[in-house]
């Protein structure tokens, strides 16, 4: 062991550091001195003659300074701390990376959604002028209040899907033509029953969409201009109407070949029948006397008011056209309505479950493509019309379009 034979105080050395210098020295024997001796060189280096500390002093004070070397520093010297310091180390380098990655994802995320506000704005104002040059107010004096207003399902129109079979045949052209036939059917009837008001309950599968291939070979339309085909049918038909009536109300629900994903992967709300409706209100924003209704409980679940009484309209595929249907709803709701619409099986029909009018409006494509073929299942296009009054419905006319 090498021997320590510089003794003095170092320059720039401190008092505590000079005494543990020393001090530790003569514990590893690497110097070979007394307690007292060591008291004599640290009173002739620290000290004055008027000022001198004893040798317990000293000793004291070295082994407080030996006792916190071994509890702290002398295990920060081991390979376990070692080991330890480089697991928290590499946790702390890890949340840093962490940290960074999530900041840039936000930091895209924001970029995205930016964008996409910017275009939705774009959108908007396109839409707008459109509606402006397209469809512009009517002329409304005149209108008396006959005791009773129309409500017109308009349900099922997949507009997309192109087949022609021994079944059936249909396609967006042939979709227009029934939507003018339908328009003249509902003018027809409020001319019978002279009505005041006309309520579309626009019931979803508006679209065809892609949720399956069967589906995505019969369309002939990708899904963004069935969206855009969708958007302008209705939104002339329901431009038609307003000609013709006080006030045009129209609520929408989305319907399940709407869907984005698959249905396993789907997210509730994100169903482009939802965007269809919000684009018709935009084009129809000019005319003053169409009114969108917001008053929606779910995308999925609508509400007119029809002379004081609850038409609640949603699509069908959650809610089964029979009284464990109409029970589930009526639950969920918490309050018991005076009818529920309804759209999805393709038939129109009406019921009653406990007081509750069940109303199920048709199909503007019928039967005649490989799935309803293969199901067997036949039926002819059709959509629904009922005459409401402060009692509640006093007509069904189900409307074939063929």
């Amino acid at each position: 062991m090498k021997k320590i034979t510089d003794l003095k105080k170092k320059t720039g050395e401190t008092e505590l550091q000079y005494i543990w210098r020393l001090g530790s020295a003569k514990d590893s024997g690497a110097l070979d001195i007394t307690w007292p001796n060591l008291t004599d060189l640290f009173n002739k280096e620290l000290r004055d003659e008027t000022e001198t500390w004893t040798e317990s002093a000293y000793r004291k004070k070295f082994q407080q300074a030996k006792a916190f070397y071994e509890e702290v520093f002398s295990k920060m010297e081991s390979d376990e701390y070692n080991k330890e310091l480089m697991v928290q180390k590499r946790e702390l380098e890890r949340a840093k990376i962490a940290f960074r990655d999530e900041r840039n994802a936000w930091q895209k995320q924001n970029y995205i959604d930016t964008r996409v506000n910017e275009k939705l704005n774009i959108l908007e104002e396109k839409l707008l002028n459109i509606g402006k040059m397209e469809f512009s107010n009517v002329n409304n004096i005149g209108f008396k209040d006959s005791g009773n207003d129309l409500l017109v399902i308009l349900s099922d129109l997949h507009i997309g899907q192109c087949f022609s079979s021994t079944f059936g045949e249909y396609n967006s052209e042939i979709a227009k033509l029934r939507l003018e036939k339908y328009l003249s059917q509902i003018l027809e009837i409020s001319k019978r029953h002279d009505s005041e008001k006309c309520f579309v309950s626009v019931q979803g599968d508006l679209i065809s969409g892609s949720i399956h291939k069967a589906i995505a070979i019969t369309n002939r339309e990708n899904v963004i201009d069935q969206v855009k085909v969708a958007a302008e049918l209705i939104s002339s038909f329901c431009h038609e109407l307003s000609k013709h009536f006080s006030e045009v109300v129209i609520s929408n629900v989305s319907g399940n070949h709407s869907r984005i994903d698959r249905k396993e992967d789907s997210l509730h709300d994100e169903r482009l029948d939802d965007l269809i409706g919000w684009i018709l209100e935009k084009l129809l924003l000019n005319v003053n006397n169409i009114k969108m209704l917001h008053n929606n409980i779910d995308t999925g679940i609508s509400c007119i008011s029809i002379r004081g009484k609850d038409y609640i309209g949603v699509h069908g595929d959650f809610d089964s056209f029979n009284k464990s249907g109409v029970s589930n709803l009526v639950m969920l709701l918490g309050y018991v309505p005076y009818a529920v619409t309804m759209g999805h099986m393709h038939t129109c029909a009406v019921d009653e479950c406990n007081g509750v009018k069940m109303i199920r409006g048709g199909s503007l494509a019928g039967s005649g493509d490989s799935y309803t073929i293969e199901k067997r299942l036949s039926g002819k296009p059709s959509q629904m019309v009922c005459i409401c009054d402060k009692y509640g419905v006093k007509a069904y006319y189900p409307i074939e379009l063929i």
